[in-house]
Order: C-alpha cells, then structure tokens, then sequence
C-alpha cells in the first residue's frame, strides 16, 4: 500500500470505517461488501478500496487500528468489539463473526494465548500485523471437530471405492474418514503401519462411498480403525506474522481437520518450531507464502510449511520458504499416524539450514509431487523422500556437496521419478539408501530417470550397499552430465532389470561411468545399456564395469575417449553378457577393448584409431 495521506504519528494500518458505516452509506444488510473505507483524521475524502481485483467478498465484521485503540465494527455501524488490548479485541471479534462469516483486520496486533476458531471463516487482514510472543502454541489454531473413532465391518481392497463401518450413523457428505491400520505390521517407514485418509461422496446405511479409491496394495482387514472427522473450511489471507527467537518454541497457524481450506499471501518470519501446519486437511491450497528463519537446529524442529498426518489433495504453490531446516516438510506423527496421499509442492523456492529443502518423512505419503520448484541447500540434501511415490519434475537445484535427489526411511514397492531436472554442485544427482537403524531393507518397484541433466556433481546415480532389498526397475534416459568426480553410476546393491538408453554422459575423472561394484549386495541381472555417447577426456578408467551380473545387454553405444580407457569389462561372477554394434573412438585403442569372463560374448564392434585416423 502507499503511504500517501498517512499523518506524522500514525500507521498505514490506522484507519476507521465508521463515517461511511454509521452514515448507512453501504445500507443495513449484514454482510454488505465494503467498497470502501475512509481515512481517520487526515482531512482527505480519497476512499480506499479493501477488495482485491474482481473481488466480491464480503465482511461481516470489519476490524481497524485507531488512535484510541482497536475497533470492530458491523455493516450497520455497530461496534461489536473495541478496546486497547489488540489481542484480545481480534481474538472477541473473530468470535463474533458468525459461521462462514468473514472478517477483515487491519493494523498491528500483538500476540497472546492462541486463538482458536471451530468454525467455517474467511479472515482477510489488510496491512495486519501480528507479533506473535506466545511461545509453546499456536498464534491462530482452525481446527474441525472430530466426530467419533469406529473400524472397519469389513474388509476394504485396494481400489475399492467404497468401504463398510461398525458405526456410520451421522457420516455425510464432506467428511473425512482416516483410515489406520494400527494392528498391521510396521511396512512403512520408521515401522508405521498403513493408513490413508479419504473424503465422503455419500452413505447409504453403514456404507460409506469414497471421493477417491482405497490406494494401499494390501488393502485393510476388518477391524482397521477410522476416524471420523467433521472439517472446517478456512480462508486465511494478507497476514504478516513474525516472532521473537527463530531457535524457541514458537508457531504460527495450525490447521486441522480443514476441507477447503485457503492459505495465501502470509508471511511468518522467526517461527522455530512451525510456521504453518496442516493436518488431517482435504483439497486445500497453500499460495504465495513466505516463511523465513524458521530453524530451532538443537531440537530438531524448524519446519516451514509442513503436511501432517492425514491430507489428501493438497497443494503448496509459489510459496518461498527460506533458512528453515525442514522448509517443505511432509510428516505423519501425533496421535493419529495417517499417511497423507496426493500432496504436491509446485513453483516454490527453498533454502535449506540442517536438513532437507523438501523433505518427506519414510510412510508420510503414499504419492508426493515435486514441480518446478528451485532449491538451494548446503550440507544438506534438495529432496529427502520415502513416499510410496515421489515425482520431481522441472525442478532446480543448486547444491554444496550433498545429494539432490536421497531417500529415506523406505517403505516396499516404491516409485521414484525424476524429470526435466537441472542439478547443480551435488555429491550425488540421484541416491537410493536406507536407513540403518530401522529394522526393514526396503525395496524399489521402479527408479525412473529421464531429462535429467546434473553439472560438476560427484556422480550421478548411487544405489547403496546393504539397507535396500532392490531396485526392481531401473530406467535411465535423455540425461546428461558434464562431468563426475568419481563413478557415474555406483551400484552396490540389487538390479531385477531396466534400460540405461539415449543418454550424454561426459568425463568420469576418477571411476568408471558405470561401475557394479564387487560388494557382497551386488546383484545386476538383465540390465540394458544402449544408444548412449560416453566420452571420456581425461580418465583411463574401462568406460562400463559389471561385477555380480548376468544377462546384461551392451549395445549401439558410441564411446569417445581422449586416454586409454577400455570400453568394457565383465567383473566378478559376472556371465553371459552380451557387448554388440558398440563403436570405439580412441588414440592407440587395444585391437579388443572389451574384456569378458566365460559365458559372455562380443561382437560387431567397431573400433577407430583417432591417432592413426583408421578403423582398426
């Protein structure tokens, strides 16, 4: 807003509504729009528009800053609440605003006991400003009511979109029903047992019919137990929130049990533990947000805008969160520990201080979508994930040294994709691991690479020994790299099967470009490694070394080198490969650059002497 009009002792956010209001100029109705609001005491007639563009809201209560204090009016004129206690004024008059009702603030407030609000509401603030030096709550808590606990008459299959309960009586359309497994075995990460949450369509006596079908593999036996929750719908917008101390215990908003839900154009600076939270919410929209210095390191804490147990549909856009140690978080803990589905980050921009930019915790979401988003981080990784399925596409990272792409706390039959990618300064692009401490070796359906393009990165694919079970599936195509420090692909564990194809890999300076390791994990079976240009300016390393493989195809690649690499050699217990239709460029090259154990042939490969110009 301008400061144009402001008097020399005031505020931009001191302004009265009362001339016009008392005066009946907007009439008498409850919930007239306000158009327009005068200034008080600064002799102009300008009137200000309190709408955005094509905005049509319309306020039930209207709260202002003035000379005197804090004042909350009604469209009639009316004052609902004043006072000179800023906090207590908001928090009496979001209170008298009636359900679904809206309120606009205006001016300076300085934070107290958290507000709690179990209501539908649009809250718009105008110039607001909260100084939040409550520790240990939350400055705004919007929270639905939970209606009852009940299980599961009968089993529900994965795919099934509708599913039998004990009790239904009262269940409706828009409710939220969370589904948790808690006497299932802990196949998730950090042991946590499946669960999922869903919206309502419709019952028809105890069955109830679901928004989405039912997504874990396994499905659910009878007896699972489900919450059942009646959500709020939310509207939050033109907030500045900030607090004392980024290392203490302070937050910001909390949602709970929201349907609907809005959060856009807030900015939370110095919230140590959270700065905004959503649990158990459904088909909400975070939207160009700031959060900054949100990093109390010694406890752990620090989370930007985090996705607790329970969402489904959720998405974070054009949001920044920057100098927090979980910036991007999904998490699933408290009391109900309910893996979110459907959650994506598009569009945002992250740093990160003492832990992942975009972090998903192990058995917190069953598919979490990445887009566009750009991340700079050092000592720490740009995406953390155990999602079922995790999805990072268009995104940009700029590293010190650390992973962009690493895994954690896994699951079983998981799913990585990583697309349209640029990687900047990582140790390693893409890392698969598990973590030791947690008593599973999670397995990997498919790891998907395509588009990815990683610059002065340690090496480009780790897959790590020991604490994984698998990678069933491995597709590799249309990336690049410029150069690695050390191997390009670094497998130690197991490969079922996949395709390395139509991929620009550059120097690999002091390993090879592919390299299956001679660990006691290692098993590589039925792995395709064609159409790809290798080229290698400066290392003398064999360009593709399989150790502990079998049926692996090497097939239609150009190899470029500058030294003497060979281009390929079987390694340990390695048998019946086939290296075919490869060509060799290199100075001096050994008339057969390839070496085989028994079981494995080669043949029609062409071999070029970029010394003496012939084919060899």
């Amino acid at each position: 807003m301008s400061d144009e009009g402001q008097d020399s002792g005031g505020h931009t956010s001191r302004r009265q509504v009362l001339s016009l209001l008392g005066a009946g100029i907007l009439g008498g109705a409850v919930g007239v729009s306000l158009d327009a609001i005068s200034r008080d005491g600064d002799g102009l007639d300008e009137r200000v528009d309190v709408r955005g563009t094509n905005d049509s809201r319309q306020y039930d209560v209207v709260l202002s800053e003035t000379e005197d204090g804090y004042r909350a009016v009604d469209p009639e004129g009316g004052t609902v609440r004043s006072g000179t206690d800023s906090w207590s004024v908001l928090r009496d008059s979001i209170g008298a605003v009636p359900d679904s009702g809206a309120i606009l603030v205006d001016g300076e407030y300085t934070g107290g006991p958290s507000i709690a609000v179990g209501k539908s509401l649009r809250i718009h603030g105008r110039d607001a400003v909260i100084d939040h030096r409550e520790a240990g709550d939350f400055a705004f808590r919007f929270q639905g009511q939970e209606r009852f606990q009940t299980a599961l008459a009968d089993s529900a299959a994965d795919g099934d979109t509708t599913v039998e309960l004990d009790r239904a009586s009262g269940v409706g359309r828009g409710d939220m029903v969370l589904l948790e497994d808690a006497e299932g075995d802990g196949v998730l990460g950090r042991g946590q047992p499946p669960g999922e949450p869903h919206s309502v369509l419709a019952r028809n006596g105890r069955t109830v019919r679901l928004e989405d079908s039912v997504v874990w593999p396994g499905g659910y036996d009878a007896g699972t137990r489900v919450y059942v929750l009646d959500p709020i719908s939310v509207h939050m917008s033109g907030f500045r929130l900030q607090s004392p101390d980024k290392n203490g215990d302070y937050f910001g908003v909390l949602a709970r049990n929201c349907r609907d839900a809005r959060f856009e154009n807030l900015w939370l600076d110095k919230f140590g533990n959270r700065g905004l939270l959503l649990e158990a919410c459904a088909n909400c929209r975070v939207r160009d947000c700031t959060v900054l210095r949100s990093a109390d390191i010694q406890n752990g804490n620090g989370y930007g805008i985090q996705v607790w147990a329970g969402c489904h549909d959720i998405l974070v856009d054009g949001c920044a969160a920057k100098e927090c140690r979980h910036p991007l978080s999904v998490t699933a803990g408290g009391p109900r520990e309910v893996a979110s589905r459907s959650v994506t980050f598009r569009d945002c921009f992250t740093s990160a201080n003492g832990s992942a930019a975009l972090n998903c915790h192990g058995g917190s979401a069953h598919d979490v979508r990445f887009e566009g988003c750009t991340v700079h981080t050092q000592d720490d990784p740009g995406v953390r994930t155990g999602a079922r399925k995790t999805n990072v596409t268009g995104c940009e990272f700029r590293m010190d040294g650390h992973n962009a792409i690493d895994t954690r706390d896994d699951g079983q039959e998981m799913q990585l994709t990583v697309t349209d990618t640029d990687i900047y300064g990582a140790g390693t692009a893409v890392h698969l691991d598990g973590e030791a401490e947690f008593e599973f070796a999670p397995s990997w359906k498919l790891v998907q690479l395509d588009g990815v393009r990683a610059n002065g990165c340690g090496r480009f694919f780790n897959l790590d020994a020991e604490n994984i079970d698998r990678v069933r599936e491995l597709v590799v195509s249309g990336c690049y790299w410029d150069e690695v420090d050390g191997e390009g692909f670094r497998i130690s564990n197991r490969i079922d099967g996949g395709v390395i194809e139509g991929n620009d890999f550059g120097d690999a300076l002091s390993e090879s470009h592919v390299l299956a390791r001679e660990t006691p994990n290692t098993d590589v079976n039925n792995l395709q490694i064609v159409d790809n240009r290798f080229r290698q300016p400066t290392g003398e390393n064999t360009f593709v070394r399989l150790a502990h493989s079998k049926q692996c195809d090497i097939s239609d690649n150009t190899f470029e080198s500058e030294s003497a690499a060979g281009m390929y050699a079987d390694g340990v217990d390695s048998t019946a490969n086939s290296v075919t239709g490869n060509t060799y460029y290199a100075p001096s090259p050994a008339a057969d650059p390839v070496s085989l154990n028994s079981g494995s042939v080669a043949r029609d490969n062409a071999v070029y002497d970029t010394e003496s110009g012939s084919w060899r």
